[in-house]
């Protein structure tokens, strides 16, 4: 177990990071990640009451390269090219226990270029499977449909980047999600370019305050 802000376990093509993001808002408390097994992944945290709507943290198993992050590639499917992708599924099994507010979110950041530095990202989408308490996507309700809401951010201050997040209308506790499909959804709405580059694909929790434990039985990502 380690609970050091930003620590990382490498897990073959994946990596755990604790990601403990929004430090000028953390409390009391504190998050804390375990060594993977396999592909299954663990964390838990315990966070004091958060008088603000901005998370905390967002503790994730990443696929690729995350531009916010020193590292190298942890698979080398990825960057790649979004016109290039014919396909990319992500598969999640897990089990949670918490109080408080959090979700449970697939987090992809698109940069132009195959680098994947802070300055060359584009767009960041985020695909909420899960969600507790009163937390929304960043950014205005742009659409609604049977199965999601699709919230959208423009670029302000020092974001430089648009935010799509499709909220999901029904919990995904065990589900393969169809990433492209989403993305392509974007794309033929000329909400981004296909010439953008995929950095990677992220899975974790978004946390406000509150107390849980997060079990990842298997996490998987394929790009083709």
């Amino acid at each position: 177990m380690n609970c050091e802000r930003y620590a990382s376990y490498p897990a073959q093509d994946y990596y755990l990071v604790n990601n403990i993001w929004n430090a000028e808002y953390v409390g009391k408390g504190k998050q804390c990640i375990n060594p993977p097994q396999g592909k299954s992944f663990s964390w838990n945290w315990d966070w004091s009451a958060n008088p603000t709507y901005v998370p905390f943290s967002y503790p994730s198993v990443i696929y690729g390269n995350k531009p916010w992050d020193p590292q190298e590639t942890s698979a080398k499917p990825l960057p790649r090219q979004m016109s290039k992708i014919t396909q990319l599924h992500a598969t999640h099994d897990y089990v949670l226990q918490a109080n408080g507010r959090y979700n449970v979110a697939y987090d992809l950041w698109l940069t132009e270029g195959a680098q994947a530095t802070i300055p060359a990202i584009r767009v960041e989408i985020m695909v909420w499977v899960e969600a507790a308490g009163n937390v929304q996507p960043y950014g205005v309700l742009q659409e609604e449909t049977p199965d999601y809401w699709l919230y959208v951010g423009m670029p302000e201050n020092e974001r430089h980047w648009s935010c799509y997040s499709f909220k999901l209308k029904k919990h995904l506790v065990s589900a393969t999600v169809d990433l492209r499909e989403l993305i392509q959804y974007l794309v033929s709405k000329k909400s981004i370019s296909p010439d953008l580059y995929l950095a990677d694909v992220e899975f974790g929790t978004e946390i406000w305050d509150g107390k849980g434990e997060m079990k990842i039985n298997n996490y998987q990502v394929s790009v083709v």
